[in-house]
């Protein structure tokens, strides 16, 4: 004989093979019985404040799913396809355990209300470990950005040498999109910092509950206002799954420019051999396997974004069975996320520039053009744009003839314009100059990056204050 399930009242056949395949989901949400135990006990306790317990029935309620929590971590629980979900399988075992009392537990809530709360319990946790990762990375952004500041590198557009940046405007520049992520991340938390129990499957439930008791014995910051938004939506999961793309996004790209600029074509920078890999059949191979696997990731996290937007965009009001299926991306996500800053840190901590690769492409590059033209303008009174024209015609004759600014004689620079052949021109294409022109806030000149890294450093304290998030010595608590 079948097993008769917990909500198998009302029917007079047990469910199909393929209705508990395909309605299972303990499989994956196994990952929430630590949360499941956790709003299950302040439930317990709620109960025996409005009466439905009594303090000996919570005590044992309490020491019987502690119980449970040790036989899952230690790996003796088993798991049964036929308990369907995490909820199903921890009350199952608790009412195994203390027979009839144990039923009473899921007086006053229902799965709809009850896996909501686990979740967002889930997020708060989860989030706030990525937040501690991901202030280290920014910590290690602040800390090669100040070893990097007389380092100068080609900054592009299109793929093309534009103009010289230092090395540390370039590392500054990850730190801010990194620390608009950190801000992000904190506003999901918030967004899943709330009590929904009490919401019942939801319309509320036909018990005097004490939502204010259960919010202050789980921590949360605030009470749902509507019991049908509460269980119906899924705007956290939202929230976190798109800020973790947003996250990836950028650490795709830094991906991308680590992979171009560590191949031979550019040998600006050299990742350690730890994080590398080799071929299997040509033995120069040195791979970037860590930057190349998180570039890669990226499409998977924002797949994870895109399966839960499709899962909601036609659900009717209140639960449906579909947001069964929003906990595998989820789960995924927060996995990813956190080995994504852990190979971005590593990376970061471990690259090693080559300043001379740098000012080579640099000057073949023809980094320095726009200053030249800005000296025409500033120093010879010619209108921007003819200065523009003269020194696009003199980029055009040393690319023809194998010179670049620095090296085209002085008699051959006159024959464009005589003005070129001006002792004052080798001065105007100094490639540190350059930096130090773009000397306005948020600029590459070095007393802006002082500037900047004052500033990134005062963010970075403002944070440890506000959150209580320790140095990169030791454990941070956010």
């Amino acid at each position: 004989m079948k097993e008769k399930k917990l909500w198998g009242g009302r029917f007079s056949e047990a469910p199909s093979s393929l209705m508990v395949r395909i309605g299972e989901s303990i499989s994956f949400d196994k990952e929430l019985y630590k949360q499941d135990i956790t709003g299950s006990i302040s439930h317990s306790r709620m109960l025996r404040k409005i009466g439905i317990l009594t303090g000996e029935e919570q005590k044992k309620i309490e020491d019987t799913l502690k119980l449970i929590g040790k036989e899952i971590e230690s790996g003796k629980f088993e798991f049964k396809i036929e308990n369907e979900d995490i909820h199903m399988s921890i009350e199952s075992r608790l009412t195994d355990i203390l027979g009839d009392l144990g039923k009473k537990l899921h007086t006053a809530r229902s799965r709809n209300d009850q896996v909501s709360q686990d979740v967002r319990l889930y997020l708060k946790e989860e989030i706030t470990n990525i937040l501690s990762l991901l202030f280290s990375l920014l910590e290690s952004w602040l800390e090669k950005a100040e070893k990097s500041v007389d380092i100068v590198i080609p900054g592009y557009t299109h793929l093309q040498i534009a103009q010289p940046i230092r090395a540390s405007h370039y590392f500054l520049s990850h730190f801010w999109a990194n620390l608009r992520d950190f801000e992000d991340f904190l506003s999901a938390r918030e967004r899943a910092d709330e009590l929904v129990l009490g919401s019942g499957a939801l319309a509320g439930v036909n018990y005097a509950t004490d939502r204010n008791f259960l919010q202050k014995d789980l921590n949360l910051g605030r009470i749902s206002e509507n019991s049908m938004d509460a269980v119906s939506q899924r705007d956290h999961i939202l929230k976190f799954l798109f800020v973790s793309s947003q996250f990836y996004i950028h650490a795709s790209r830094f991906c991308e420019e680590i992979i171009l600029f560590s191949s031979q074509e550019f040998s600006y920078f050299k990742l350690p051999d730890s994080l590398t890999t080799g071929s299997s059949i040509m033995p120069q191979k040195k791979n970037p396997d860590v930057a190349e696997l998180i570039r890669g990731k990226t499409g998977r996290v924002v797949g994870g974004l895109n399966h839960v937007l499709m899962m909601m965009k036609g659900t009717p009001s209140a639960y449906n069975r579909d947001f069964q299926e929003d906990k595998i991306p989820l789960f995924d996500t927060v996995k990813q996320v956190k080995l994504a800053i852990e190979g971005i840190r590593e990376m970061v901590s471990g690259l090693e520039i080559f300043p001379a690769n740098a000012v080579r492409s640099l000057r073949s590059g023809f980094s320095t053009a726009t200053d030249l033209a800005d000296w025409l303008v500033f120093q010879k009174k010619i209108p921007f744009r003819t200065s523009h024209e003269i020194v696009g015609e003199l980029v055009k004759h040393c690319s023809s003839r194998g010179w670049d600014l620095f090296t085209i004689p002085q008699g051959e620079r006159g024959k464009i314009h005589a003005v070129l052949a001006d002792p004052g021109y080798e001065d105007a294409i100094v490639l540190e100059t350059s930096c130090d022109k773009k000397n306005v806030p948020g600029g590459t000149s070095k007393p802006m990056q002082k500037e900047q890294l004052k500033n990134a450093k005062r963010k970075l304290k403002e944070l440890e204050k506000r959150f209580q998030i320790q140095s990169s010595k030791g454990k941070k608590n956010v």
